[in-house]
């Protein structure tokens, strides 16, 4: 490191001059930044689960992550509300079905207009295009999102507005949409002239154009079509509970097993906001990846001024001149670019976690820039005497030294994320650790070059610089008489704690649901409570019963067996299964039943006879597109050997809270001990979907926490007994940590605050940025007590010296973190009050807890090189790096 430090200052301009140029380069990779928030984002693609999840979406079709939508008018039935509609599934059908001649045609006219001179006004651009009414709206949306309501358009306009048709067009090609369910394009099946035969509810003309209805009469055709089907209620349709009326309209997305599907569901977002006097609320986990992408959105650019703000201020409050807040600020601010750009360039998206990768950067790089900045103040006098460049050589080389072993042990517990088995904590675990190295590397090499460049003003830095006695002051004295007179009540108090807060851990629960991100009354829980009162839920469970043989699904026996298991689901003595809704292959069989027998309600049901079902199937005209012997409807309840069934359970609120990973398993544990108590010998079952995935993402959120936490203690004691030369030193280096993390999720249990996604890093965050305290105070206690002093005089003199470095990092770390708390997340804002409140723990831990338990023990923490073994000599890192030279 002295080396290094005489180059920093030897060549002061060319090592800023580099790591400018390292951020000018890094740093366009910040607009390359995307965000992802699926399960697909963090669980791991060997899992089981996850493959069979895979497996079952190949042969079912991708059933449980669709967009559903209420759509209640306030004049549902008139006929220009069934207009609005027609217009709006129109808009719709153009990304189910592409087409390239019009769209090609589109653009050539489009084009035509931009070579026109001069500007072109809103009036004349949309009548351009009246004769393609779709195109129209489309122009409409897309350069309101733009533009606003701007009245004229330029060159420079035209052309941005050609990039999101040129956008939309390319999401049109890649057929994303798999269908559309909806009143205006379902299907029914009408028995005639002993044929089933598939209907639309809504006909269209030779022109392809639906028939609308047009007065009261037609209206009333069309609600006794969809009266008619018993399977279209809470599916397509909905009444009001107290009239029973139908109020409300019900559509369903359903999208293919491929390619990422936010663009889609962000373009389709954009049709509905265009349809204000429709109502439309929409729901399903594409909608809750939208509003979580956005809310990261404007966390990410609203937490980073936020904590800029606030470590500048504690820049300013610690060392008061101009060279005190401007090199520790353009260092952090730095390091923040190189690690962002860097996440971009590699394609790494922000996830619900990796938005607080800013806040921790910045917090992290302010207390390595402090520790140097302070160094600096408390050896001005010696600077001054030796000469500015040869007296800053020997300052910056002792605090470089111990920044770059505080920040080599913070990268090893972050690195320990890397072994998490969930692919976003694993990212987030690596880009962190990196993050802290860029730190490392920059305030050690920035912060002594500016020094270097900057005149050396004694009167400015006593006068002005370092830190101001008083509170901090205050506060160093009560640690100080803590740990020397009152360490054995001290450590009986931490004893207590600890005691409480294990009854707090074996409370603790977990949650893996996205959904729980939002605050009770953001818009998108209220709109999932609506869909899921109306249409039954959101989220969908495939229940997959195996017959045991192929053509079993056919059996009436077997319906039968499924039809009484579905009215289980539902039935309201069951209403801690939450099953609002259920779908299956029965409803097309009770179907056709009816349709074969005039219609009669009474027939809505399984016939008695396999023959009846065998003549329904052979008869049916429905289409076999992919040609896999199943017929298109029923793809998605059949396999192809007509051996197993899928039932589809929609998943809503019925006792008045939110569905979490605990329900989920519930509900899934109560599903599987009924099936094997009611089916037959030889019949199979087995339980998969979206929330599934959620249970199986609470499983590795528990190990990796486990395995992290105690390999984090495991390597960071090993570090620091080799760093010290002491196995004592890294024994007592866990204390502080140990009882910070265990304090931490003793408080989660005990306010009934749930380990997450977000929550689930914050042990090893704990360790990693506590043990830089740990290892300060260490350091500086022993040079301390090999000079001679006694236990109080050592941890007296210690204090004094780390405990202001020490508060003030901490405070930084304090007030960064609980800039989390304007996140609009729920875990978020949890991960960053519990940070605070364990950054105050470990501030505690290593200012009074540390000093009371070496008090406590008498131990010195001194290796005399004459007792040294060969081993002992090898393996002493503290030697490599100049630990144990004084400073």
């Amino acid at each position: 490191m002295n080396k290094y430090i005489r180059f920093v200052l030897r060549w002061p301009k060319t090592v800023i001059a580099v790591l400018l140029l390292i951020s000018i380069i890094l740093t366009p990779g910040i607009k390359r930044l995307e965000f992802d928030n699926s399960v697909e984002a963090f669980l791991p693609k060997d899992d089981q689960e996850y493959l069979f999840f895979n497996q079952i979406r190949n042969i079912y079709g991708d059933n449980g992550r669709f967009l559903i939508m209420a759509i209640t008018p306030e004049n549902l039935w008139y006929p220009e509300t069934f207009r609005e509609l027609d217009r709006f599934f129109t808009d719709l059908e153009e990304y189910q079905t592409f087409d390239e001649a019009r769209e090609q045609e589109r653009l050539r006219r489009f084009e035509a207009l931009m070579d026109r001179p001069g500007d072109i006004s809103r009036r004349d651009l949309m009548n351009a295009f009246a004769d393609d009414p779709g195109f129209q709206r489309l122009l409409e949306r897309k350069s309101a999102t733009i533009f606003g309501r701007k009245g004229h358009f330029n060159g420079s306009d035209l052309r941005g507005l050609r990039k999101k048709i040129i956008r939309s067009c390319e999401l049109k090609r890649s057929g994303m949409i798999d269908d559309i369910i909806s009143p205006l394009t379902a299907q029914d099946i009408t028995g005639r002239d002993d044929t089933l035969e598939a209907y639309y509810l809504v006909e269209k003309d030779d022109r392809g154009k639906r028939i609308l209805p047009g007065n009261d009469r037609e209206l009333g055709e069309f609600r006794s079509k969809l009266e008619r089907n018993p399977a279209f209620e809470k599916g397509i349709y909905s009444r009001d509970s107290e009239t029973g009326e139908i109020t409300s309209f019900g559509a369903v997305i359903k999208f293919f097993n491929k390619g990422d599907r936010n663009p889609i569901a962000c373009e389709i977002l954009q049709i509905i906001e265009s349809y204000p006097e429709l109502g439309i609320t929409p729901q399903g986990m594409e909608m809750v990846y939208i509003w979580i992408n956005r809310y990261l959105h404007h966390d990410l650019f609203t937490f980073i001024p936020i904590v800029l703000l606030v470590v500048i201020l504690v820049f300013f409050f610690n060392f008061r001149t101009t060279r005190g807040v401007l090199l520790p600020f353009i260092s952090l601010a730095m390091g923040l670019f190189w690690i962002l750009g860097l996440m971009g360039y590699l394609g790494c998206k922000i996830t619900a976690i990796g938005v607080a990768i800013p806040v921790l950067m910045i917090a992290v790089g302010s207390s390595y820039s402090i520790h140097i900045m302070n160094q600096y103040y408390a050896d001005f006098r010696m600077i001054s005497q030796k000469g500015k460049i040869e007296g800053l050589r020997l300052s910056m080389t002792h605090i470089s030294l111990t920044v770059l072993l505080a920040g080599l042990t913070t990268f090893i517990a972050f690195m320990t994320l890397v072994t998490s088995s969930l692919i976003g904590i694993r990212d987030w675990g690596f880009f962190c650790a990196l993050g802290v190295l860029f730190a490392v590397m920059i305030s050690s090499s920035l912060i002594p070059a500016g020094l270097a460049l900057l005149p050396h003003s004694t009167e400015v830095a006593l006068t002005r610089g370092g830190p101001k006695a008083g509170f901090v002051d205050r506060i160093i004295r009560l640690m100080t008489r803590g740990a020397t007179v009152h360490y054995r009540k001290v450590m009986v108090a931490v004893a207590i704690v600890l005691c409480i807060s294990f009854v707090g851990i074996y409370r603790l629960e977990i949650e893996t649901t996205f959904l729980s991100y939002f605050k009770e009354h953001d818009p998108i829980r209220r709109s999932a409570k609506l869909i899921g009162d109306r249409f039954g839920g959101e989220q969908c469970l495939n229940i997959l019963i195996d017959s045991g043989k192929a053509d079993g699904t056919k059996d009436p026996g077997f319906l039968m067996m499924v039809e009484d298991f579905r009215g289980w689901l539902e039935s309201e003595d069951n209403p801690d299964l939450n099953v609002g809704r259920t779908d299956a292959f029965p409803d097309y069989i009770k179907t056709m039943h009816m349709a074969m027998n005039n219609d009669r309600r009474s027939y809505f049901s399984i016939p008695v006879h396999s023959s009846d079902i065998m003549d329904y199937l052979e008869i049916y005209s429905g289409e076999d597109v992919n040609s896999d012997g199943r017929v298109d409807d029923f793809e998605s309840y059949v396999d192809r050997d007509f051996r197993t069934t899928n039932v589809l359970a929609r998943i809503c609120q019925k006792q008045g809270h939110p569905i979490g990973t605990a329900e989920i398993n519930h509900i899934a544990s109560r599903i599987a001990e009924h099936l094997r108590g009611t089916l037959p010998p030889g019949m199979y079952h087995r339980i998969t979907g979206h929330p599934m995935i959620n249970v199986k993402l609470a499983y590795y959120i528990v190990m990796g926490q486990v395995l992290s936490l105690f390999l984090s203690l495991f390597v960071i004691g090993v570090i620091v007994t080799l760093l010290f030369n002491h196995i004592k030193a890294g024994l007592l280096a866990l204390i502080p940590m140990s009882v910070a993390v265990i304090f931490n999720f003793g408080i989660m249990g005990l306010l009934g605050i749930k380990l997450d996604l977000a929550t689930s890093i914050i042990a090893a965050v704990t360790i990693g940025i506590g043990v830089d305290d740990t290892i300060h105070f260490l350091n500086t206690f022993r040079h301390n007590r090999e000079k001679g002093c006694s236990v109080d005089e050592t941890i007296a003199k210690t204090l004094a010296v780390s405990g202001k470095a020490i508060i003030f990092t901490s405070l930084a770390l304090i007030l960064g973190f609980s800039v989390l708390v304007t996140s609009k997340f729920i875990p978020v804002i949890l991960f960053g009050i519990l940070m605070a409140t364990t950054m105050i723990a470990t501030t505690a831990g290593a200012l009074l807890i540390l000093p009371a338990a070496i008090k406590l023990t008498g131990v010195r923490i001194v290796m005399h090189e004459e007792s040294e073994s060969w081993l002992a000599r090898s393996l002493n890192l503290g030697r490599l790096f100049g630990l144990e030279q004084e400073k």
